[in-house]
């Protein structure tokens, strides 16, 4: 059990923080699921335009992470937080009403994507720097577990209340409800009561340059995030790599049917919430570096029962049983590095520190998924996703024990 010194259990402001990105986060997995439906069945958008949209949301967090970064470091960070969910709010709110109208286009909805994503980097660079601000030090990383617990209970749940949001609501009827939670979350930030800090002040004698890149110098120059990083990026790489073949695995090679590949999608994400959970415990008995090494040491072996499934009842057990125990660990892995990265760096390098995980990862992720794409046209599926679980292992490598 957590000790009072250190829980967050009875911080009203973290409680009211905690609220309000959970209510966004589940809203953005709403209109992950809406977006492409109204895309289809209302635009008449292509094949083509429905990727672009999920391309759109991924070039914006590429191009922007790092300008907006440093824009969210010299400011407020309670005021980008509200800015940035009525933003949102607003931008959502406009597909329903232009529906109505009869004045949906694609490139509405495509501005909308990039809008979101950028008001998402803003959104979370300024969480996550005031975070550190509310609660104390010994406190980050329960705080952080359990923000991480919410999300994967979001990618769990999420797209299934889309799909019954969309089917009771239609898809246009469900980005309504999308639009509010974003409204509920900026007026649940605005309740926080705790003063917030002065934000750091912009260094004059420091070029533009050398400010928008300096959470990257930072992380690169400091012992042990650097490595942290590049192990971060590695996994999450092997993560979209086998994302991106899985889906032919499951459906084409192991025959599993619709309903089953939907419960593979989101029933082993509570393994995350567990583990975010579970990482207090873990940093409390190992310290922090021993904590991240042994849940990235346990997380990746899992995965090569996937690729190791047969057809049938026993093949979907061990895929759902292999990638439910995956996050478990990385769900772990994930709380313990937030709070670790966030006590290492300054107050004044929060933000863009964020956003450079989000960026790295934002643009590795599509060589990966083009790569098991090849290898899986090369060889075969089966091959390119053992070759993802050596991947997810090998990332342990690059860690530092203590």
């Amino acid at each position: 059990m957590t000790s009072p010194q250190i829980s967050v259990r009875g911080h009203t402001d973290f409680r009211r923080l905690w609220t309000g990105l959970a209510i966004s986060q589940l809203g953005s997995a709403v209109g992950m699921v809406a977006l492409p439906v109204i895309a289809v069945t209302v635009v008449g958008a292509s094949t083509f335009q429905v990727a672009l949209l999920s391309a759109l949301t991924a070039i914006t967090t590429a191009l922007l992470a790092f300008p907006l970064g440093g824009h969210v470091e010299f400011r407020r960070k309670r005021p980008i937080m509200i800015t940035a969910d009525l933003i949102r709010f607003a931008c959502l709110a406009s597909v329903p009403i232009a529906a109505f109208l009869g004045l949906l286009t694609f490139a509405q909805l495509g501005v909308i994507a990039v809008v979101n994503a950028a008001c998402q980097i803003a959104f979370a660079a300024a969480a996550q720097a005031h975070l550190k601000a509310l609660v104390s030090a010994q406190q980050l990383i329960e705080a952080n577990s359990r923000l991480e617990s919410t999300r994967w209970l979001g990618i769990s749940a999420g797209p299934s209340l889309g799909g019954a949001l969309i089917g009771f609501l239609t898809a246009v009827g469900s980005l309504v409800i999308d639009a509010l939670s974003f409204l509920v979350s900026a007026l649940t930030v605005r309740t926080l009561r705790t003063p917030e800090p002065a934000p750091p002040v912009r260094d004059e004698h420091s070029s533009w340059r050398a400010e928008l890149f300096a959470g990257w110098r930072f992380a690169w120059g400091h012992p042990t995030l650097r490595p942290i990083l590049i192990s971060w990026v590695a996994f999450a790489g092997a993560s979209s790599m086998a994302a991106s073949v899985s889906a032919v695995f499951y459906l084409r090679d192991l025959h599993f049917d619709a309903w089953q590949y939907g419960l593979l999608m989101g029933v082993p994400s509570l393994g995350g919430f567990f583990g975010a959970r579970l990482a207090p415990k873990l940093v409390a008995r190992l310290g922090a570096v021993r904590a991240l090494w042994w849940a990235s040491l346990l997380r990746g072996p899992w995965y090569f029962l996937i690729p190791a499934a047969f057809p049938g009842t026993l093949g979907l057990l061990m895929c759902g049983f292999g990638f439910g125990m995956v996050l478990l660990f990385a769900g772990a892995a994930n709380s313990t590095m937030a709070g670790y990265r966030q006590l290492q760096t300054p107050d004044r390098l929060m933000a863009r520190v964020a956003t450079l995980w989000a960026f790295a990862t934002t643009v590795i992720q599509p060589l990966f998924i083009l790569l098991g794409g090849l290898m899986a046209t090369w060889t075969d599926t089966r091959t390119s996703l053992f070759t993802a679980a050596g991947v997810m292992c090998a990332a342990v490598i690059l860690l530092p024990r203590r």
